[in-house]
């Protein structure tokens, strides 16, 4: 039973990784567009709108991101019982493919608008998926199933 808390936990782990990090870079890229048309953001102002977006767009952005990652996370684990090697090749690649898919299904389903205001061009939409690709090494690096143990 304590293997299913396990991967629980890394999941958890990986959807906070990538909700946090997906939204911070989000955030960064919103400022540097900002910037780029003339407006002066201080450092204490970034780091405030950022922390506000954690908290504001992360409440929501985390239950799609969990709903991304629990589906690339099952996934992933039949394609390692096939390939039996790189898992965290498979799971970094899962997560960030997974990100990919959601932003676009998110943007189908919100009226072809990008929800996520970071996430609009190539380089948003690449960073978000490195968020996720992060999201799916932490899976693999603290969750590692064991063999089942023989009972006599």
């Amino acid at each position: 039973m304590t293997g299913i808390f396990k991967r629980i936990g890394a999941w958890l782990a990986a959807v906070l990784t990538t909700v946090i990090l997906g939204v911070t870079v989000q955030t960064q890229n919103v400022l540097a567009r900002l910037e780029g048309v003339g407006a002066d953001i201080a450092l204490g102002d970034r780091l405030s709108m950022t922390f506000q977006d954690i908290v504001g767009l992360g409440s929501r952005y985390i239950i799609f991101v969990s709903i991304a990652l629990a589906i690339a996370f099952l996934a992933s684990g039949l394609v390692f019982r096939l390939a039996k090697f790189g898992r965290p090749i498979i799971y970094s690649v899962a997560g960030g493919v997974a990100i990919l898919v959601m932003l676009f299904w998110m943007k189908q389903q919100f009226f072809d608008v990008h929800i996520i205001a970071g996430a609009r061009d190539g380089l948003g939409i690449s960073l978000q998926m490195l968020s996720g690709a992060l999201g799916g090494f932490i899976f693999a690096k603290l969750y590692r199933p064991g063999r089942p143990k023989r009972r006599a």
